[in-house]
């Protein structure tokens, strides 16, 4: 994800004039601009590996998705599990809780997954 390389094999994500290689679907918190400035932990993809996750995966199948051009996929933030000390040890709290680099960050967290907004996004057909 912080290298923008595809999220099967590894190399370099498709990039092209009108931005990076990502697929995206709604969910209940996407922005009312989806999918523009909408939030994801989901690297961007090449083109083969794109073409795979739309006939192969079984959530694509269920879901509203689109496939996106995006200028400026910007790091967004981290989520991940929150700890609290208590008398006992360490406790996790809450689970996938999301931290904007923008925002005070959560003592006691354990990030797992890196998110990005993306921004300058043009919904293409699949290549």
């Amino acid at each position: 994800m912080e290298r923008l390389l595809c999220q099967v094999c590894g190399e370099p994500a498709d990039r092209n004039e009108q931005g990076w290689l990502f697929l995206d679907w709604r969910r209940p918190d996407s922005p009312r601009t989806w999918p523009e400035r909408s939030i994801t932990s989901m690297p961007p993809l090449c083109v083969e590996h794109a073409r795979v996750s739309v006939r192969q995966c079984p959530f694509l199948r269920r879901a509203e998705y689109a496939v996106l051009r995006v200028r400026k996929p910007q790091l967004y933030g981290v989520s991940g599990t929150l700890y609290q000390l208590a008398d006992t040890g360490w406790h996790t709290s809450e689970n996938d809780v999301l931290s904007p680099y923008s925002s005070p960050r959560l003592p006691g967290m354990l990030a797992s997954r890196l998110h990005r907004q993306l921004r300058g996004v043009t919904v293409v057909d699949l290549p």
